[in-house]
């Protein structure tokens, strides 16, 4: 589930689900995390101090390794959108990088990203179709963190279970 779908699906900001994912120190309300957990089928529990059972998943190695792939899979679903764009006729493909385009606005009318992962994907989104897709293909430091929070929501394929 993207955050996008995840933000509309429980009521909390896209924002918001990009910190929890991220392990951001914040304080977030409990009315918060419990709307995300029905939204994702969950229950919210609290255990004792101490206590045995530490969630599943909690190893470092493994968390690493599931960053790793969530990585690889973003990168590869901006792939396959990149040449669902080259194949598209161009009017059609015109209209979804301006619908991506406007989802960037959107973000900096609402203070939804910073100003940096605003332009650049603003940069990323500009000239033909060809360029953008392009763009999409293109690996930098920085990369995996600019497609954890995409315009292109709308538009991916499903993210690999």
């Amino acid at each position: 589930m993207s955050q996008e779908t995840l933000a509309e699906a429980s009521g909390a900001g896209r924002v918001t689900i990009a910190r929890l994912e991220a392990g951001t120190e914040q304080d977030f309300r409990i009315s918060t995390l419990t709307r995300i957990c029905a939204a994702l089928d969950l229950e919210l529990a609290a255990l004792p101090a101490g206590a045995q059972g530490a969630p599943a998943g909690t190893d470092p190695a493994l968390q690493r390794e599931r960053a790793r792939a969530q990585s690889l899979d973003a990168r590869r679903r901006h792939a396959a959108l990149a040449a669902g764009l080259l194949a598209l006729p161009s009017a059609e493909a015109e209209g979804l990088v301006l619908r991506a385009s406007a989802n960037v606005g959107q973000w900096e009318r609402e203070g939804l990203c910073s100003r940096q992962h605003i332009e650049r994907w603003r940069e990323r989104l500009k000239g033909p179709v060809r360029t953008v897709a392009l763009r999409l293909l293109e690996h930098h430091e920085g990369t995996d963190a600019l497609l954890q929070d995409t315009p292109w929501g709308f538009a991916l394929e499903p993210a690999a279970a």
